[in-house]
């Protein structure tokens, strides 16, 4: 009987180790994730902002500085 307690112990703990170790696995895989899509969203801001830049400095009347202050209002959206 001994034995049998034993051989299930070892399977139960090395059962709690690997889920341990996928969950944390997991966890980083949904961080990095997560980093990579607020970066995306980073670069797109950026974006904008030059349109925006690009669009004031070739603007010549108060409605094609509108338009650009349109394209601000849209960065900041996100």
């Amino acid at each position: 009987m001994s034995i049998f307690k034993t051989f299930c112990i070892a399977i139960i703990v090395s059962s709690l180790v690997t889920a341990c170790g996928s969950a944390e696995r997991s966890a980083y895989r949904s961080q990095a994730e997560a980093n990579e899509s607020q970066i995306e969203l980073n670069e797109r801001k950026m974006e904008i902002v030059n349109d925006y830049e690009k669009c004031v400095n070739k603007s010549e009347t108060s409605e094609e500085l509108a338009k650009c202050e349109a394209l601000l209002k849209g960065a900041q959206g996100l």
